[in-house]
């Protein structure tokens, strides 16, 4: 079976079959749906990499995320997922662990397989060079998770910055002056240093002096949550809150804060960061911040595949709202 055999079947031109497994978006539903049925039904299976020889353009795209470990970049990648899915596209993925040689690293690989367009789940710092290239080569590029000063570049984010800073606020207004700070490594990530800075301008507007004893950097994982929890309330003077950038950090820090003793939020106030669902089924339910993940992956690809189709030139740049979500793991201090 090829492409002529099922255009004969079906009553239509080679171009229109080629058409449905390349554009599927410009055939009609009812054309393409009876198409792709005849395909199925004797096996059919498109060559994806001789099309794209052909039309000298790839069906392909690739993202890049800084771990493997979470479900917010899952619920992500499942929205980029499934608005690509409507198109046939292929997706490659790659997991940078957080390292700009590794990411480089990728970005060749990515680029030895002609994708079109690549996704990043922020970027390390300093890497708006290595964007800027991929641009020149005409490789579409949208940057997702956090808003960034280059006009030229595509993205799709939340304020990072005033995420954390309404956190520590937040704590603050419940009279807290010792928080400890669990984050991931915000010296390699945009994002997670904006987090940090957050936290550092509220204290610093609040009259509350930096303390590095107070902040742990940290793999965000559940484990690296409870070990940075045992390193605080080891301190000579351990906090009486603790703002985890990460919902998996926060729930290790719990685990913590219960073997020692201790009870949130009656001795130790607690926040975590990405507003995953399980956050809300803690005991006691856990205040985060909630990260427009899905939504990030949706408008990303919009972004992307608008850009690949239409060759757009303006760059597209979105931010989202991040809500602090309260709930019963913060108390004012006594």
């Amino acid at each position: 079976m090829n492409m002529s055999q099922i255009a004969k079947i079906v009553g239509v031109s080679i171009a229109t079959v080629s058409r449905t497994f390349n554009e599927p978006d410009k055939v009609r539903p009812e054309i393409r749906n009876k198409i792709l049925e005849i395909a199925r039904q004797n096996n059919y299976i498109y060559n994806a990499n001789a099309a794209d020889l052909k039309r000298r353009k790839s069906n392909t795209i690739g993202v890049l995320f800084p771990t493997n470990i979470g479900v917010l970049f899952a619920d992500t990648l499942m929205a980029i997922h499934e608005k690509i899915q409507e198109r046939l596209i292929s997706l490659i993925i790659g997991n940078t662990m957080y390292n700009k040689a590794k990411e480089r690293q990728l970005v060749k690989q990515f680029l030895e397989r002609r994708v079109a367009g690549i996704i990043f789940t922020g970027y390390g710092l300093g890497q708006e060079p290595l964007i800027h290239d991929l641009m020149a080569q005409n490789i579409s590029c949208v940057v997702t998770y956090e808003l960034l000063d280059d006009p030229k570049i595509n993205y799709v984010g939340f304020d990072n910055f005033k995420a954390a800073y309404d956190v520590t606020n937040y704590l603050i207004s419940l009279r807290h002056s010792r928080i400890g700070l669990i984050i991931g490594p915000y010296e390699k990530m945009g994002r997670v240093m904006k987090r940090f800075k957050g936290y550092q301008q509220a204290l610093e507007e609040s009259g509350i002096e930096f303390d590095p004893t107070l902040v742990i950097s940290t793999e965000p994982g559940l484990l690296e949550g409870t070990q940075a929890m045992k390193q605080l309330l080891a301190l000579p003077k351990p906090p009486t809150a603790v703002f985890a950038v990460s919902d998996y950090l926060a729930i290790g820090a719990l685990k913590s804060i219960k073997q020692a003793g201790l009870k949130v939020p009656e001795n130790i106030s607690l926040v975590g960061f990405d507003g995953l669902e399980f956050a809300a089924y803690c005991d006691p339910p856990l205040t985060t911040v909630r990260v427009p993940a899905n939504k990030m992956g949706r408008l990303a690809v919009n972004i992307l595949l608008d850009t690949i189709d239409h060759d757009v030139s303006q760059p597209k740049q979105y931010c989202l709202d991040a809500d602090l979500i309260i709930r019963k793991s913060c108390s004012k201090l006594k």
